[in-house]
């Protein structure tokens, strides 16, 4: 690929990156913007609710759209949206307001990600395409790596008012730098496509329900590692950055496989993927027994999700290329749908019968989804756009 080929690329690793980014710092900062708002640590966490359900639901109303809207254009839109919110979220004088921003952040993030994903799929070549996409899915990885650390780091010299504004002129730097994505002809003078259209395609049952059990399984797991650990152990905040840190080296390693799974075929390998995710699960309560194999099997763990997510997301680019920004858009609104779920319904499981009984139910979940793909991908492969 050139290198004006590789800029585009670069460009959209970027855009999630810095929506992962923005998305994690949250996280670090709610001590001190609890302090700084006066109020407490449960006021702040709906604030980050709200960010949840602001990229749900942008996900699910902004998808039928997707497909006619110009992917370039809904970018740089959204990413100046995500500018002025986390601006707002600077200025903040109420935890109500730093909900409100953080809501209007979701709705940017729930356009910019399918958008990416989408776009992405639109410009890479059938046999590169999982490559490509695996490359933009590396930008989850940096977030991962980098986010969490780098706020810290902001925090502690400009404050966390500071911080919102630093990552804020980092959004509005890419919504001009959006300048540099291709035009590429939308779907603009078709009717809206709806979501039954959608579910219509052949796979796409297979797809969606195999995104909501490997998103659920993965959340719910990766929510509860943390404290189980730190109470196993009696260890301090560190050994869950550990872990985070090491799954996200995982993640971004696990770019060698992209162009196995172009040659491959992404239906071929996403029953694959679930297993190896499945399998992961049943290992990871027992690698959490010891100090040093907690930190280090997340690796193993970000290598398998990226594989299993690589292939995921390349097999729904698959579907149909007239309404893959609909499709992409859906998809983001099921991941953030499991989400939701996977605290609700497996927190008490949590709290009664331990992490063992939550990996156990995610390890079921995925090899579940690996049995769903491997009898019906088979039927309804779908074919090259």
């Amino acid at each position: 690929m050139s290198g004006t080929g590789r800029a585009p690329l670069l460009l959209l690793t970027l855009s999630i990156a810095a929506v992962g980014i923005q998305a994690l710092m949250l996280s670090p900062l709610l001590t001190d913007i609890a302090a700084g708002l006066g109020t407490g640590p449960k006021e702040i966490g709906f604030a980050a609710s709200a960010y949840g359900v602001g990229v749900a639901s942008a996900a699910l109303l902004a998808a039928p759209q997707l497909g006619r809207w110009p992917k370039r254009g809904a970018i740089r839109i959204a990413f100046v949206v995500l500018a002025g919110s986390l601006l707002l979220c600077a200025l903040a004088w109420d935890w109500r307001v730093l909900a409100a921003a953080q809501l209007g952040a979701g709705l940017a993030s729930g356009v910019i990600i399918p958008a990416t994903y989408a776009l992405t799929g639109d410009m890479a070549p059938p046999e590169r395409r999982s490559q490509d996409l695996g490359k933009v899915l590396f930008g989850w990885s940096i977030a991962m790596v980098a986010g969490v650390p780098l706020a810290a780091v902001l925090s502690a010299f400009l404050g966390w008012r500071g911080t919102f504004l630093v990552v804020g002129a980092v959004a509005a730097l890419m919504a001009m730098g959006g300048a540099l994505l291709p035009r590429i002809a939308s779907h603009g003078g078709l009717d809206r496509v709806r979501y039954a259209d959608v579910l219509r395609l052949p796979g796409a049952w297979v797809g969606y329900l195999a995104t909501f059990a490997y998103m659920i399984s993965f959340y719910q797991t990766y929510t509860f590692i943390g404290d189980h650990v730190r109470q196993t152990h009696g260890a301090g905040a560190w050994l869950g950055g550990t872990i985070s840190l090491s799954y996200g080296l995982g993640f971004g390693a696990g770019v060698v496989f992209d162009k196995w799974i172009d040659r491959k075929g992404p239906t071929r390998v996403l029953p694959l993927g679930l297993l190896l995710v499945g399998v992961n699960y049943l290992v990871l309560p027992f690698a959490a027994e010891t100090i040093v194999t907690v930190a280090a099997w997340p690796f193993a763990w970000g290598l398998a999700n990226h594989l299993c997510m690589t292939a995921l997301v390349s097999y729904m680019n698959t579907l149909s290329a007239r309404m893959r920004g609909t499709i992409m858009g859906l998809f983001s609104f099921t991941t953030y749908l499991s989400l939701g779920t996977a605290g609700a319904v497996y927190g008490p499981l949590y709290q009664s019968h331990g992490f063992f009984a939550v990996s156990f139910a995610s390890a079921a979940t995925a090899g579940l989804a690996a049995l769903m793909a491997w009898r019906r991908g088979n039927k309804l492969r779908p074919g090259p756009a």
